[in-house]
């Protein structure tokens, strides 16, 4: 039977009960009232009886423990190739929900999660659905091994418009007119187009660059890392860590970039240091959706049709790339993309699409 106190500002309800021939007691404290108490003390109680306190610690696993636990029990039973795709999955859950118990993973918090792997990182729904397929099984069998209540995560929405997975990107005039209307911009602002124009570079990436990365007398810039909102991770695949190098133009706005912030940095008693690279007047860092959110309204400036990506810049030097005559290997590498194919499929129908265009365009011309 339960029994409530008041504590300080809050309620905690206690229960009795026997394990194992032990007399034990539940608690639970910080209910704003003592009807809100007697409520969850009624839930828990019914679960003692319905199956003991196995039934009440329901869910307290933590995530990872839990993963470990699926491991052993799912590997043996399927094929090398179906675990590497399934670790692959794992690695995505486990760099979001560790330190998660398993009755903590609430469903608002994963359609984050979803969402954000389709329109921030840009994941195929494909890649997203084969996540979220491991995820399943991953609390399924948590529910089937008496580890979690329920699957509160079925039915979640994947869903990306066709649109969403054409590839979306400036032409070379669009490219220059952007270019132009950043000379009116701020500083920061304005390197922040020049570099993820002129390396293609993802906008994780940009954040998590550092000075130390940058090599002024080699000319080259390597990525090392990401920083999304839940703060600095490992870069999307093992080809994703790479060196490349940069123009000359962009090695001498970074080098007056640095100079800019050195200033800044003795005008103001305020300015937040760091070792990044991408932070404004105040040596503020840009906060995760800063590169789409200033982007919009450059666009704007520039009066360009609005183009919905999130790696609007990263396609357009891909492509300017290839319409340049760059090798695709080339390509690929200052991309960071796990192997060619990736690199063909998604770009070598767009430059010849945009050729063929080209082309009629001469013709007709021509024709006039």
């Amino acid at each position: 039977m339960a029994y409530y106190r008041k504590r300080g500002n809050s309620w905690e309800y206690r229960i009795k009960y026997n394990e194992s021939g032990q007399q034990k007691t539940l608690s639970k404290s910080g209910f704003s009232s003592k009807s809100a108490a007697r409520a969850a003390a009624i839930l828990v109680e019914e679960k003692l009886f319905k199956g003991g306190i196995d039934e009440v610690r329901k869910g307290e696993m933590l995530f990872e423990d839990w993963v470990q636990r699926y491991k052993k029990i799912h590997d043996s039973q399927r094929r090398e190739s179906s675990n590497v795709s399934a670790e692959n999955g794992q690695k995505k859950l486990l760099a979001r929900f560790s330190g998660y118990k398993l009755k903590n993973i609430n469903r608002e918090e994963y359609q984050i999660f979803i969402n954000e792997l389709l329109f921030e990182h840009d994941y195929s729904k494909n890649t997203v659905d084969r996540i979220h397929g491991e995820m399943m099984s991953i609390i399924n069998t948590a529910v089937e091994h008496e580890r979690l209540e329920k699957n509160k995560l079925r039915s979640i929405s994947i869903k990306k418009d066709e649109d969403n997975n054409k590839i979306i990107f400036l032409t070379l005039e669009e490219s220059q007119k952007l270019l132009e209307v950043m000379e009116t911009q701020e500083m920061f602002k304005k390197v922040m187009v020049h570099i993820l124009l002129k390396t293609g570079i993802r906008s994780g990436e940009l954040l998590g660059l550092m000075w130390k990365d940058i090599s002024f007398e080699n000319q080259t810039m390597t990525i090392d890392r990401q920083r999304t909102r839940d703060g600095l991770g490992p870069l999307k695949t093992d080809a994703s860590y790479r060196t490349i190098v940069i123009d000359d133009e962009l090695n001498d706005l970074l080098k007056e970039f640095q100079a800019w912030q050195e200033e800044n940095k003795s005008n103001d008693d305020t300015y937040i240091e760091s070792e990044y690279v991408m932070v404004d007047e105040t040596g503020k860092l840009f906060y995760h959706t800063k590169p789409q959110d200033m982007m919009k309204n450059f666009l704007r400036y520039a009066k360009i049709p609005e183009r919905k990506s999130t790696h609007l810049l990263r396609h357009t030097h891909a492509v300017l790339l290839l319409e340049a005559g760059v090798d695709i290997k080339t390509v690929s590498t200052r991309l960071g993309h796990k192997n060619i194919n990736i690199t063909a499929n998604t770009y070598l129908h767009v430059t010849q699409n945009h050729e063929q265009k080209s082309i009629e365009k001469f013709i007709n011309y021509l024709n006039f």
